[in-house]
């Protein structure tokens, strides 16, 4: 049996509580309990519910032995617009305390779907969750795209899923030429998030933020072996600039 096929056992059966306490906070104040919950006030995600908990808290405690999560709160909620498309879930942390995971109820398929997706998808966020408290997200295309492929590379390393299409979107030498194209707006601080990563121009395609992100932490790790994307959880994008 693999990790990532023993950790999604596990899920299976795990049960429908917050997680227990978390280490401290550094400063000993504020919530350290971790907690999972669903918001579907109209039962949309009924059918699906024992599965979404139970895979959100496998992935939780996978994360927790990796990075040092500390009062984070996991929502779950029926939301397709916010989901990934053609992908059925999605995630977004907008702080150190929040991950919310949004889910198409209407998805086809998504019951076969989750154990393969949610797992990856909730460590991703909860890498984001993070790095949130040091040295944050980034307010810059260079910051940010550093930050997606580094929480791409912890759920892969994690659980041992492949890397998902988001990640791998561009051929190689679409890939050179696109970072070329991205590296005068590296250090911008009014860059078009969704022109680089939702691929809202002709110019960029679709998930470019996302797989040349992917591809430079990856580079940095092999010039480095040994170092993981829960290691440079704190380590500033900067190090990642050739």
């Amino acid at each position: 049996m693999t990790r990532r096929t023993a950790l999604l056992a596990i899920g299976l059966i795990a049960p429908l509580a917050a997680t227990g306490p978390a280490c401290g906070a550094a400063d000993g104040t504020g919530p350290t309990v971790n907690r999972v919950r669903i918001v579907d006030p109209a039962g949309r995600l009924r059918d699906h519910a024992p599965a979404l908990e139970s895979l959100t808290r496998v992935a939780l405690a996978a994360a927790s032995t990796r990075l040092e999560i500390i009062g984070v709160t996991i929502t779950i909620v029926p939301d397709p617009g916010r989901a990934i498309a053609g992908w059925g879930i999605g995630g977004f942390a907008p702080d150190a305390e929040t991950v919310t995971i949004s889910v198409d109820p209407e998805y086809p398929g998504l019951a076969a779907l989750l154990p393969a997706r949610l797992p990856a998808l909730v460590a991703h966020e909860l890498h984001h969750a993070v790095r949130h408290r040091r040295p944050g997200y980034g307010a810059t295309l260079f910051e940010a795209m550093i930050s997606e492929g580094m929480a791409d590379r912890f759920a892969i390393e994690l659980l041992g899923a492949p890397p998902p299409p988001w990640s791998d979107a561009l051929t190689t030498g679409e890939g050179a030429r696109l970072l070329e194209l991205a590296r005068p707006e590296f250090d911008a601080r009014g860059y078009d998030h969704p022109k680089w990563f939702f691929g809202t121009t002709a110019a960029v395609p679709r998930w470019t933020g996302y797989t040349l992100g992917f591809r430079l932490v990856s580079a940095y790790q092999e010039a480095h072996p040994g170092a993981t994307a829960a290691d440079l959880v704190t380590t500033p994008a900067s190090a990642f600039r050739r």
